[in-house]
């Protein structure tokens, strides 16, 4: 079981490990932290890690038990370390406390981006774009990439882009490539349909799912895949992709797709201009006049269309992961102007987020006799109890998990 201790314990000694070999992660690795000071490399980590929404001097007041020994230059201290700290904090503490949950035997992986708006005072080519129209000002943003475990809900594995400069199906392709797990199911919504994208799943050994827009719509990727009949179906598609503009690629549109030069295919070249490409289209309904349309390689033995319908909408977890993190966790209350330090921040709270969804999947509620609804715990209410108790010193360890499991929420069936 992942208790509150063990995970804790796991936490701190990556933490430890990583300050033993802190020259790796700092921005002048011969003169940063070789000196003893109390904001050394392990406690700015510690510090960040646990920061909620309040300033940085309650932070810092509430990290050291309101000690009038509270040290200050703490800016100065965070400075000097490169925020793939924190991304390796990040990824050793997946690697150590991750549990496996299979859907039908796949980890089912949902991709999204959310845009996560900054300090404007600070302009870089990279976060920083000019809005057009006569109140044009400039606007800065970092753009998240996250693949997100529906089962296990915690996040897998991110990738940070300025807004400016994001590119979304570049981003999906990265997280495949760079998944090395159990067999997964990569679960995208409109906007990661892409002939790239799918390639690079299916070349990893995994499966996709990808909601495209519908068979009606003029720029539907499915417009080079059809035609289709109206209503509910479920199709295998084959096409031949091809650098060639002949007269017969030009001319059988029902078998080849024309790849052109904007458009980008990784898996094709001068050399080798061909490549067949097979996918499965499904058309289903949500409501008397609106279809879904889904494109994946899953097989019609293992997945019915049923079963695709009930993936995708699981896909939803993701959504509400990503307000959990803005409001629970605190990602939309930053403490920082500079993009390093920022981005400090953005690992730091995903670690956060999987650190306590850990803690809270394992609780049980305590069953009570004549209830009316069924409850799940207060999220909210757990983060703030782990927060306030991670950043404890030594002593007994409190019983996290006894007043988390007091803090729970009624399930009304029919709310949205």
């Amino acid at each position: 079981m992942n208790s509150y201790k063990h995970l804790k314990n796991v936490l701190f000694h990556i933490i430890n490990n990583l300050s033993n070999v802190c020259s790796i992660f700092c921005v002048n690795p011969d003169t940063d932290f070789t000196r003893n000071r109390k904001l050394d490399f392990e406690t700015i980590m510690k510090i960040i890690l646990c920061m909620g929404s309040s300033s940085i001097k309650d932070e810092l007041l509430k990290f050291n038990d309101f000690s009038i020994d509270t040290p200050s230059a703490f800016v100065q201290a965070r400075s000097k370390i490169k925020p793939e700290a924190f991304k390796t904090l990040f990824d050793a503490f997946n690697k150590k406390t991750f549990k496996i949950k299979l859907f039908h035997g796949y980890r089912l992986l949902a991709v999204d981006g959310y845009e996560l708006p900054i300090d404007n005072t600070i302009f870089d080519d990279e976060t920083t774009e000019l809005r057009h129209g006569t109140l044009a000002k400039a606007y800065s943003a970092f753009h998240l990439n996250a693949s997100y475990d529906l089962l296990e809900l915690t996040y897998d594995d991110i990738i940070i882009q300025g807004e400016a400069k994001k590119d979304e199906n570049d981003a999906f392709c990265q997280l495949v490539d760079r998944y090395d797990g159990h067999k997964a199911i990569f679960i995208a919504d409109r906007g990661y349909e892409s002939y790239n994208g799918f390639e690079h799943v299916v070349r990893s050994g995994n499966k996709y799912l990808i909601r495209v827009k519908d068979i009606c719509s003029q720029t539907s990727i499915t417009r080079s895949l059809g035609p289709f009949p109206e209503g509910e179906f479920d199709i295998d598609v084959f096409r031949m992709l091809t650098l060639k503009q002949t007269k017969t690629t030009k001319a059988c549109p029902e078998i080849y797709k024309i790849v052109t030069k904007s458009t980008r295919f990784d898996f094709m070249s001068k050399d080798d201009p061909w490549y067949e490409f097979n996918c499965r289209v499904v058309r289903f309904k949500i409501t008397e006049d609106t279809y879904e349309t889904i494109i994946t390689n899953l097989s019609r033995e293992e997945f019915s269309m049923e079963e695709i319908r009930e993936i995708y909408n699981m896909r939803w977890g993701e959504e509400t992961s990503f307000r959990e993190l803005k409001y629970a966790i605190g990602l939309n209350t930053l403490h920082a102007k500079k993009r390093k330090l920022i981005q400090q921040e953005i690992y730091a709270r995903m670690t956060m987020y999987n650190f306590c969804q850990r803690i809270v999947q394992e609780i049980k509620i305590p069953k009570k006799d004549k209830i009316k609804y069924t409850y799940q715990i207060n999220f909210t209410r757990a983060v703030h109890i782990i927060r306030e108790f991670l950043r404890k010193k030594g002593g007994k360890n409190p019983p996290v998990e006894n007043l988390i499991a007091k803090e729970i929420l009624p399930i009304r069936p029919g709310r949205k």
